[in-house]
Parts: C-alpha cells; structure tokens; sequence
C-alpha cells in the first residue's frame, strides 16, 4: 500500500511537470515568432533613392539581428556603403555599428541584402536605424517597438 500511494504520487508528479514543461515551452515558442513577426517592413525615401527594410531575426536567441535592406533608384548609382551610413540605436540611446553587408556590392539602380548587427542585450523596448542620408547634416530614423 505504501509503494502503491509513491508510485501514484511519483506518476501524478511526472504528468504535471510534462504538462508545465509544454505549456512553458510553447510559450517560448509562441514568443520568438510573435518577436518575428509583429515587426513591419517600413520605408524611406531620400531624394531619389528609396530604401525599403524589413528586420529580421531579432529574437532573443539570436546572434546577430538581421535588416532585409532593398534599395531603389531610377536616377544615379547606389554607391551607399551601409555598413559606415547606417547605425542601430536602443532605447538608452546606446549606438551599435553593423559588423556586416551580405548583399549586393555598390553600383546600379537595385541593391539588395541583409545588414547584420550584434544582437542587443539585454532586449530594448525599441530600437531605430538611423541612416545617414545624402545631405550630410541629417539623419533618417526607422522606429521599431519591440
């Protein structure tokens, strides 16, 4: 009788730390995809170029936080070096350079690609791309609210 109520208890126990564990792991779940899809593509225009950016994987495991930049002109040529023109800024107003361009080199009318920057930590309430725009005395501001 003694073993029987230990093994039921020891069962029992099992089943509510199994269900726990999933719920809070679904929720961790349900949270980095909510952090991956509640941030909108949003998009600038600077004379006649036009930058379009869609964040990506700015979860909190993540590494690196990746912007899907697509850059358009009809007039000119895309020369912008992104990783010296555009800065990421947190809600202490802490500044963070990119550490890397993978996309498409300067030139042309269409340019594509991911800019990378170190993941923040710990994870701001917002965060902004400043970019540096072709008047040299002012600054374009993206806003994302995390």
């Amino acid at each position: 009788m003694k073993y029987q109520k230990v093994v039921i208890f020891s069962l029992v126990s099992i089943v509510i730390g199994a269900a726990l564990y999933y719920v809070v792991s679904e929720k961790g779940v349900a949270n980095q995809v909510s952090e991956q899809t509640t941030l909108q593509t949003q998009t600038l225009t600077d004379g006649a170029v036009i930058y379009k950016v869609i964040p990506k994987n700015l979860t909190t495991l993540a590494t690196t936080w990746d912007f899907e930049i697509n850059l358009d002109t009809h007039t000119g040529s895309l020369d912008q070096d992104l990783v010296a023109i555009v800065r990421l800024v947190d809600d202490k107003g802490n500044e963070y350079r990119s550490v890397k361009w993978e996309g498409a080199p300067p030139g042309g009318h269409h340019r594509e690609g991911t800019l990378k920057f170190s993941a923040v930590t710990p994870r701001p309430t917002f965060i902004e791309l400043n970019i540096q725009t072709t008047d040299s005395t002012k600054e374009a501001n993206l806003r994302w609210n995390l």
